[in-house]
């Protein structure tokens, strides 16, 4: 939503810009009204706008005086004049502020439409190369930031995300220095941050739609700035953060199923060797963490439990051979210390190693003596 002060002497006119502003439709909303450049200056002491439309000639204080104290004041907003054909001089003054158009009257509706709209891209370029500039300056401070977002994403933690969110905007709040008005920019410039890390489509690109928190604030208080401004930013970074979890799940669920298998392969194959979870994440390659909750989620168990229950039944053939020594069965299976693996066993099955050999024997031996 985009807050637009209009400012004119005449009252039919300031009614006009607000009636054709409000066929608009779109981001626009006229918030405030004043008489002259004073009253305006006034409202804005208490009032939040994005916009002011100025008629060039007003008493007590002109559209172009105007224009020179909201650059000093609320260096942040846009502002478009309005003036007649005759004031071409003013024209080339409000020019050399800078405003963002220049508007004859009487006020044409597309001109107006294609003035705001043309203000809405200014005010957006500005705040995300502000922020893209920011970011860079910050980069140091956010990577583990980042690398939060990412892993709760990857492992599927939706349970975690609304404390990470508000971890993440008291980071942000931390960097605007009160210009809250910049956390929109901010958290949008962070959704797509991360949307690179992952490796998915920038915002734009089949990103979930942002959401505005509205509420009654069209007209926004000055003390609600702070409020507003953070509600829409959690608003944005919840919405994209459970979009990203929804797209992981019918994304890579074939492509996990892909991953623990080729684990699995890899661990019925070297269940003898040392194996350990960073060479089993090289393997793809993959971040640890995220390897293992995946396989945890996918199996039901911790890799070092499947690792156990392969070379537990592996040991069990073994055993079948009399020939061959119990040392000599756990370091087949990968285990140097007989008296652990002994242990393990035991845990596993129930009974020792011995036990379950004696068990077999006799087993053995009775099928003998029914024959």
């Amino acid at each position: 939503m985009l807050r637009i002060l209009v400012v004119d002497d005449e009252p039919y006119i300031r009614t006009g810009i607000a009636s054709k502003i409000g066929q608009f439709g779109g981001p626009f909303v006229v918030s405030g009204f004043a008489g002259n450049g004073m009253e305006a200056l006034e409202w804005l002491e208490t009032h939040h706008a994005d916009i002011c439309i100025a008629d060039i000639r007003m008493p007590v204080m002109d559209g172009l005086e105007l224009i020179q104290r909201i650059r000093q004041t609320h260096p942040r907003m846009l502002s478009i004049v309005v003036s007649s054909y005759n004031e071409f001089a003013y024209a080339r003054q409000a020019i050399q502020l800078n405003v963002s158009d220049y508007i004859l009257k009487p006020i044409d509706r597309a001109a107006l439409q294609q003035a705001l709209e043309h203000a809405a891209v200014t005010l957006d370029k500005t705040r995300m190369d502000e922020v893209s500039h920011l970011l860079l300056q910050k980069n140091d401070q956010y990577q583990d930031m980042l690398q939060r977002w990412t892993d709760y994403i990857l492992t599927n933690r939706a349970d975690k995300y609304p404390l990470l969110v508000v971890d993440t905007l008291n980071l942000m709040e931390g960097w605007i220095e009160g210009d809250y008005c910049l956390l929109k920019a901010l958290s949008t410039a962070w959704i797509e941050l991360v949307a690179a890390a992952l490796k998915r489509p920038p915002i734009g690109e089949n990103m979930a739609p942002m959401r505005e928190w509205d509420m009654d604030y069209a007209v926004l208080p000055r003390d609600k700035l702070r409020e507003y401004f953070r509600l829409n930013a959690v608003m944005q970074m919840e919405g994209s953060i459970l979009y990203f979890l929804d797209r992981m799940r019918k994304g890579q669920s074939s492509e996990n199923e892909k991953i623990i298998r080729r684990i699995k392969q890899y661990i019925d194959t070297h269940y003898a060797d040392k194996l350990n979870l960073e060479k089993l994440a090289d393997l793809i390659p993959i971040s640890r963490s995220y390897l293992t909750a995946m396989f945890k989620r996918s199996t039901g168990l911790t890799m070092w439990k499947y690792l156990v229950n392969v070379r537990m039944k592996k040991a069990k053939m073994l055993l079948l051979d009399h020939n061959v020594k119990v040392y000599e069965v756990a370091n087949k299976v990968g285990y140097e210390n007989s008296e652990h693996f002994s242990k393990l066993f035991k845990e596993y099955y129930g009974i020792t190693p011995k036990e379950y050999r004696r068990m077999v024997e006799i087993a053995d031996e009775e099928e003998l003596c029914y024959d």
